[in-house]
């Protein structure tokens, strides 16, 4: 079996929070994650882009920084970057084959092999030691104690926004869940928090962290860029770091992207899948528009959605709703007439269901001609990478150029 099948089936080994099988394969290889400093970011939204910011504002600053963030939109050496770019794919599987013999000894003495997560993180960690790295910005998991990103040598760590996403893991309630993702807290290491709005959220998290806690308050603005850019700049001015670009290349969150080259409408993508962050997105959208939506399975879809379903789906604003299915990703996706029906519960009009997203986007971009509007697109990250992917396939264009940060 080749390297990437072997990584590829270790997807199928499911999540499986804890710290031993990771703790020995970094030893198996010495420990490349403690060869460099890293901030630790965790949150329910908005941890990737302030990742994206923190690594701008490093390498405006003259460092060389390492980008770990999960997940990935088309290829998977896209979870691992330096300076912004993303590593060629002869260095990952350089990497991922050191990475599998360890992985396979492991195997053999606990009886289970690493995930494919703690694989991934594992590869990111020898790349950046490989590559003398100054500092790492890490993206958790889903954050906690047990996300194996806790081993890096953190001396920064940092909470976003704190929202009810994986409930069946982390818990049920906002409260829970800020315990939960605290956990990535070090004795002694400062944890820089973005207010979460309610006290008791706020408490909770300070029960896990005592002394080492700091409040950012946040501004009271609805342009969320606007706002993790202002916060990556609080945290890069505690390094004495230059701040960050501001028009940096997030494909699905930045508000440059994508490119008019890419698509043929007028269209804005965005990778928003849980409830605040569909609700941040459709509360955002002031003109008429042709909605293009497709999610992934999780636990809690129906929850997920509720806020939304009842009132802001049938507004006036979406011309059309076309629902499709992602094709990749750990989780499938959502049928996309069970999406649907919830979706169009109250709605007069019939759905258009087309479960290739592909087409999906070719029956939306007629649509858009044809209304004289644009394309709003929102859901699972995997759905970004999939319109992503056709859009530069389709345009002849350099899919690592577009993956490039900064």
């Amino acid at each position: 079996m080749e390297d990437r099948e072997w990584l590829m089936n270790r997807r199928f080994a499911g999540m499986n929070l804890g710290l031993q099988r990771i703790e020995l394969l970094l030893q198996k290889m010495d420990n490349p994650q403690l060869d460099f400093p890293s901030i630790h970011v965790a949150g329910t939204n908005g941890k990737g882009t302030l990742c994206a910011f923190l690594s701008s504002a490093a390498s405006n600053s003259g460092l060389k920084v390492g980008l770990f963030t999960t997940p990935h939109l088309v290829v998977i050496e896209e979870r691992v970057r330096i300076d912004g770019e993303v590593i060629d794919s002869r260095t990952f599987d350089q990497h991922l084959s050191a990475v599998r013999a360890a992985a396979v000894e492991i195997g053999k003495e606990l009886g289970e092999e690493p995930t494919f997560y703690e694989c991934t993180f594992a590869i990111a960690m020898l790349a950046f030691s490989q590559a003398g790295i100054d500092r790492a910005i890490i993206e958790t998991g889903l954050g906690g104690e047990g996300d194996a990103t806790c081993l890096v040598d953190a001396d920064l760590c940092v909470i976003t926004t704190i929202g009810l996403d994986h409930t069946e893991i982390l818990g049920n309630t906002r409260e829970q869940i800020a315990r939960a993702k605290a956990g990535i807290h070090r004795e002694g290491v400062p944890m820089v928090v973005y207010h979460p709005g309610d006290e008791s959220v706020l408490e909770a998290i300070a029960e896990v962290v005592g002394d080492d806690l700091y409040v950012h308050e946040g501004l009271a603005i609805e342009n969320y860029w606007e706002d993790w850019f202002i916060f990556a700049g609080y945290i890069a001015t505690t390094f004495g770091w230059e701040l960050p670009t501001k028009d940096i290349n997030w494909p699905g969150r930045s508000p440059n992207w994508p490119p008019k080259e890419l698509f043929n409408s007028k269209i804005r993508i965005s990778a928003a899948h849980n409830a605040d962050g569909l609700q941040s997105e459709l509360m955002s959208i002031g003109e008429p528009t042709i909605l293009l939506i497709g999610v992934t399975q999780k636990a809690n879809l129906e929850e997920a959605l509720a806020d939304v379903t009842s009132e802001v789906w049938h507004m006036p604003t979406f011309r059309h709703i076309i629902v499709t299915e992602p094709t990749t990703g750990r989780n499938p996706a959502v049928d996309a007439e069970e999406l649907a029906d919830l979706i169009f519960s109250n709605r007069l009009d019939e759905p258009k269901i087309e479960r290739d997203p592909t087409k999906a986007l070719e029956i939306a971009e007629i649509m858009s001609r044809q209304a004289a509007c644009s394309i709003s697109v929102m859901g699972s990250v995997y759905l970004v990478g999939d319109l992503l992917k056709f859009a530069v396939e389709r345009g002849d264009g350099d899919l690592w150029e577009h993956l490039r940060v900064h």
